[in-house]
């Protein structure tokens, strides 16, 4: 049987941190909050997108016991001059992002494209200025959470290859 090797694993990373690297949110069901459904592994699309940022940092890390990037597993991480299997992405929202809208889902999206005419510079775009979600990479479902306008929501994530 064939293995996928390190090398491979390292070149995937290296081609999915050149792409453009979105996390969405979503509002997901209400009944989610009572009892949070499993993810598929087939999903291709947040069941309702209320909009996606454009990642602000990546990296990549190896895991390190001391590492200053905790999962929520306990794992750790810390960065890596070099190339690894492992990417660490960023994403800082804007205050007003989303602000008043319960989000129960999170996706994690490769490439896509936006409508044209949008400003030069925009980060954030709501789920009707996406035009092609590009490709679902991991989501997440939990108990929603009500998105303030007085906090500065940050989601990191490591993929790992």
């Amino acid at each position: 049987m064939a293995v996928l090797q390190d090398r491979g694993r390292i070149a995937l990373a290296s081609a999915i941190a050149a792409q453009p690297l979105y996390l969405a949110w979503g509002r997901g069901l209400p009944e989610w909050d009572a009892e949070t459904p499993p993810e598929p592994s087939t999903a291709t699309a947040l069941v309702d997108e209320i909009g996606r940022r454009l990642i602000t940092a990546v990296q990549y890390v190896v895991p390190h016991a001391e590492g200053e990037i905790e999962l929520p597993d306990g794992s750790r991480y810390t960065a890596s001059a070099q190339p690894s299997k492992w990417v660490h992405a960023r994403w800082t929202f804007d205050y007003a992002d989303a602000a008043g809208e319960t989000v129960r889902e999170l996706g994690v999206f490769i490439g896509g494209e936006m409508a044209e005419g949008l400003p030069p510079g925009q980060r954030y775009f709501t789920a009707a200025q996406v035009v092609d979600a590009g490709e679902l990479y991991t989501m997440e479902r939990f108990e929603g959470f009500t998105r303030s306008a007085n906090t500065r929501q940050v989601q990191e994530f490591v993929l790992p290859f």
